[in-house]
């Protein structure tokens, strides 16, 4: 599938009032941020259940969320930021990135989230990195993505592995949190494995 741009979104009869290139997924679309991102990204970077699963320990200030959004929505050699919606209500519902990226190796590493409660366990996740993994390695001319992954978070590793992600090593008692050290497991994807338009 193609990047689409928000004509082909748009209600019929509706000219929107600016055009934004977006990428677009079965049931996602990853898109630029924008300013009035923040506040959302706000209240999902200081909620438990989404902190549990990234390497962050303390809260937000607004202030700094909105630096960070700034930074992110300016063009960086090594980095890109999306925020994720729904294509079906066009709600904003995570964000996602690809980082570090090695452009003589073609190796980055990537993350995301879903943030919004009401799409959590719905297939969205796992769209969203069918989705990016493809623009990555179609569009970026990537040939591996890695991601870190708490061994605890079963769920992610199994959305992974469902797609195609393998193991490649794990780090021992890497981070502590909640009383105890975990581990963090490293899984990758290689483009050759990657699914090709129009396969599942």
């Amino acid at each position: 599938m193609s990047p689409r741009t928000e004509r082909d979104f748009a209600e019929p009869g509706r000219e929107p009032s600016r055009r934004r290139f977006m990428i677009a997924g079965e049931h996602v679309i990853l898109r630029a941020f924008e300013r009035d991102d923040a506040e959302r990204c706000y209240r999902w970077i200081n909620d438990p259940n989404i902190i549990r699963t990234l390497k962050t320990r303390y809260p937000i200030a607004f202030q700094n969320e909105s630096e960070w959004l700034d930074r992110a929505m300016r063009a960086s050699h090594d980095e890109r930021h999306f925020a994720i919606e729904r294509r079906d209500d066009r709600t904003h519902i995570g964000n996602a990135s690809i980082h570090d990226i090695d452009w003589v190796s073609q190796t980055a590493w990537f993350g995301l989230f879903i943030g919004e409660p009401s799409a959590w366990n719905r297939g969205f996740g796992g769209d969203s990195i069918r989705t990016l993994a493809r623009f990555a390695f179609d569009e970026m001319n990537l040939g591996k993505l890695r991601i870190n992954v708490f061994d605890y978070n079963d769920r992610a590793k199994h959305v992974l592995e469902a797609l195609g992600f393998v193991q490649e090593g794990c780090l021992r008692r890497d981070f502590y949190r909640e009383g105890s050290y975990h581990d963090i497991v490293i899984l990758s994807k290689f483009r050759d494995a990657a699914p090709r338009q129009g396969e599942s």
